[in-house]
């Protein structure tokens, strides 16, 4: 992990930043001692995939298309 001192961080934060791999850790130092640790999170795929939700619904009612007794008046 590599270490930058605190003056430094806060005058190219931007370009600190910027220059971090995904999931690569930069320390912060204030006169020799660490007081933060920045880390790029890690790109999400937050895609769908077909079939991604296979088995997981283990029961359906005999009777789950049949009209709702509720909405019977509003169907007539």
């Amino acid at each position: 992990m590599s270490e930058i001192q605190i003056g430094d961080a806060s005058q190219d934060l931007a370009r600190l930043l910027a220059g971090l791999a995904p999931g690569e850790e930069v320390a912060i130092v204030d006169h020799g001692k660490r007081v933060a640790v920045i880390r790029k999170e890690q790109e999400q795929d937050y895609s769908c995939k077909v079939g991604s939700a296979s088995g997981k619904i283990l029961f359906m009612a005999d009777d789950f298309d049949s009209p709702l007794d509720d909405f019977t008046e509003y169907m007539q």
